[in-house]
């Protein structure tokens, strides 16, 4: 296997994403001790690494969008030839991403090479349905979890297998923080936490019917578990209402950034949320977790299947990848019942 002193690896751009990949970032990390790793990604995502042993920098790498698109793309294109990287590992597909390291002069550049073949040096095309074309890029790529999508481009490496998990770290200060919050809400640090996470900033057809959750929540303070939703920072309101529905604790005021929730979550017995960041987050931590998924194809998200449970309704308009329901029941979502949640929990715990 060729070794390499200087690392990029481009990181994906989503909550969900960024934990799935976090086994990749071990791997190479184990592959190349002795390397210098940066890990370029959306400054919000970098809370989401704290401890991490997999990284020794950042290069934050905002969106390049509107009027002010180009001069931040050249920055990033500045930046990564600055670093002096002689390997880029770009995990996100998009074009942008490729054409960086590619004008930055990387020598060697891996990634999948559907729509940009000309940006990566070694790679992957990824397996393409025929007959479900997109509107831009053709037959979309068969479906396979993300981490064994980004573990099969490693693979052209040699990379050793991953190392086993956990792939996600958290401090005794980021301890300490939670026991503080927990304690300020009169919950006590020790006790039985179910962790809720209602929200999903895909849209609407992931959301799971307000009462449900509530009665979720009031079923395992029955059962002497503390139940706690979480919530995004566009999503305090619906969380604040669904809390008050279950008289429960919310996560909202305020938000807890992701470096503390990895924390909360590292706590939890359990967690029941839809298919979004902090089901994610609580795998890779192999905290126990039901996921409530809707309209999404789960084929991208099939992974541990020994520590999480999903539940999806077996309905002819699955998956249609829509962020509002089309025929505006939203069946998918609504027939998921708190009995089947309830059960999901109970058997993986």
């Amino acid at each position: 296997m060729v070794t390499f002193a200087r690392i990029l690896v481009r990181a994906p751009n989503w909550v969900g994403d960024m934990a799935m990949a976090a086994p990749a970032l071990a791997r190479i990390r184990q592959a190349f001790p002795d390397a210098h790793i940066t890990c370029g990604l959306r400054p919000y995502l970098r809370p989401l690494l704290s401890n991490t042993p997999y990284v020794d920098d950042y290069l934050e790498m905002p969106p390049a969008r509107g009027p002010g698109a180009w001069p931040v793309f050249w920055r990033q294109v500045r930046a990564v030839r600055r670093g002096s990287f002689d390997l880029a590992v770009v995990l996100p597909n998009s074009l942008a991403t490729g054409w960086i390291v590619r004008l930055a002069g990387v020598p060697v550049r891996l990634g999948y090479k559907q729509g940009r073949p000309f940006t990566m040096t070694d790679g992957l095309v990824a397996e393409r349905n025929r007959g479900l074309f997109s509107r831009r890029l053709g037959p979309r790529r068969v479906p396979k979890p993300m981490p064994e999508y980004y573990r099969e481009l490693l693979d052209i490496l040699g990379m050793p297998p991953a190392p086993p998990p956990p792939h996600l770290h958290t401090s005794e200060k980021e301890r300490a923080w939670i026991d503080e919050w927990l304690t300020a809400r009169s919950i006590d640090p020790t006790h039985r936490l179910v962790l809720c996470n209602p929200g999903s900033s895909f849209g609407p057809s992931k959301l799971w019917v307000a009462e449900h959750w509530a009665d979720l929540a009031r079923h395992y303070k029955h059962l002497g578990a503390e139940p706690i939703f979480l919530a995004g920072p566009n999503e305090v309101e619906m969380v604040d209402e669904i809390a008050a529905m279950a008289d429960a604790v919310a996560a909202t005021h305020p938000v807890i950034p992701l470096d503390m929730l990895k924390a909360l979550i590292e706590r939890a017995q359990l967690v029941v949320s839809t298919d979004t960041g902090p089901r994610h987050l609580a795998v890779a931590m192999r905290i126990p977790t039901v996921c409530l998924m809707g309209p999404n194809d789960r084929r991208y998200t099939d992974y541990a299947l020994d520590a999480q449970a999903v539940i999806q309704k077996d309905l002819a308009c699955i998956p249609c990848q829509r962020k509002v329901c089309p025929l505006g029941h939203q069946r998918c979502m609504r027939d998921i019942t708190v009995a089947e949640v309830a059960e999901a929990g109970r058997t993986l715990t």
